[in-house]
């Protein structure tokens, strides 16, 4: 079970760190470090993750900040409509019930 690294420790504060896998947790690790990561943490899920699968976490993550979802939006020059990030929630958002 290969884990991250040590130093992208402090960006899972909320999880049991030691039982992170890179494989099987990817959509949550890549998720956590395209929201909030220092340039070490982010340059090592650059180099350990394909692209293409940054791409699918970026156009599927709903978590991901608007942010976040444009600059990957103009990182991988896609349109506002293919990242779930983007799209409005629902159309009942606004409603107080």
């Amino acid at each position: 079970m290969p884990m991250p690294p040590e130093y992208t420790r402090p960006f899972f504060w909320d999880v049991d760190f030691y039982s992170l896998d890179t494989e099987a947790d990817h959509f949550f690790i890549v998720e956590r470090l395209l929201e909030q990561s220092d340039d070490k943490s982010f340059f090592w899920m650059l180099n350990y993750y394909s692209s293409q699968l940054l791409l699918n976490v970026v156009k599927s993550s709903r978590s991901l900040s608007r942010k976040t979802g444009l600059f990957w939006k103009n990182y991988f020059n896609l349109k506002e409509g293919e990242l779930k990030c983007l799209q409005q929630l629902s159309h009942r958002a606004g409603s107080k019930f």
